[in-house]
């Protein structure tokens, strides 16, 4: 079951606007899991077209349009910084009543979850972060590769799979699933904070259970190099690279993904 809820967000003079997924009363177990940042730069809560449902049948879902991207939420402030996208998260906690939340973030969406981990840790319970854009800013090859997947979509089916390979973006394929939930991120003139490397300081702060899956292949940064620094500075973190695909992990591999989110939510 899906419900619009609104949550108000007093120091940014506006209000969230979320979707709740709600499993069965027969099955509802654990605390909630908050969809509740972006699902990558510029995206919003039509970014989890495959995970909403699967795992929102075990918990309850939040899916949040975030202030500075596309989609419902209303802002009479813009955001000047990190410091705002964690005061925002927290205002959006605290009007839907959840004191923490187990927080899943994708791409930009990872960076904020881990900057709220690291500055209000008591709000987040666990995390999941797929490919987290927080180890090095986008470079020209990323950008390549995020312009590639919105053509490759408009392409027809031969090109498609052609480009789905070559981008290790399966999800090239699937272009009328995937639409809507991109549309904001190519089309909308984003008013969001640009993301800022965390430091091997600050991420040694963060304390929250956390996995970590970072595509093979993506052009975000070096994952092989990222999963060695978090064995150093995160031990406790559970850290995977998943062969054969890129940055669009909940796109591209959704059952494999919402596996490892319930299985790594279920317990806390």
């Amino acid at each position: 079951m899906s419900i619009i809820r609104h949550s108000r967000c007093p120091h940014f003079g506006g209000r969230a606007h979320l979707l709740r997924h709600d499993p069965p009363l027969s099955r509802r177990r654990g605390r909630g899991v908050a969809g509740g940042v972006p699902a990558g730069m510029g995206g919003n809560s039509l970014g989890w077209p495959y995970s909403s449902g699967p795992v929102g049948r075990a918990h309850p879902v939040y899916l949040v349009d975030p202030v500075g991207a596309a989609g419902r939420s209303v802002q009479t402030r813009p955001l000047g910084g990190p410091d705002d996208l964690v005061g925002w998260f927290a205002e959006v906690l605290d009007g839907i009543a959840v004191a923490a939340a187990y927080v899943v973030g994708y791409s930009y969406g990872g960076w904020q979850a881990l900057l709220s981990a690291i500055r209000t840790p008591a709000r987040v319970a666990g995390m999941t972060l797929l490919d987290p854009a927080a180890f090095r800013t986008a470079t020209a090859r990323h950008l390549a590769w995020a312009i590639a997947c919105g053509m490759g979509l408009h392409c027809p089916p031969p090109v498609r799979r052609v480009l789905a390979r070559w981008l290790h973006t399966d999800s090239i394929n699937r272009p009328e699933r995937i639409l809507a939930a991109v549309a904001g991120t190519y089309l909308y003139r984003q008013a969001l904070p640009p993301m800022v490397p965390l430091t091997d300081e600050e991420l040694a702060e963060v304390k929250a259970p956390t996995l970590m899956l970072f595509g093979a292949h993506s052009t975000m940064h070096d994952s092989a190099a990222v999963a060695r620094r978090l064995a150093r500075l995160l031990p406790a973190a559970e850290v995977e690279l998943l062969p054969g695909t890129g940055h669009s992990l909940a796109l591209d591999l959704p059952d494999l993904v919402n596996a490892r989110i319930l299985e790594h939510a279920a317990r806390f």
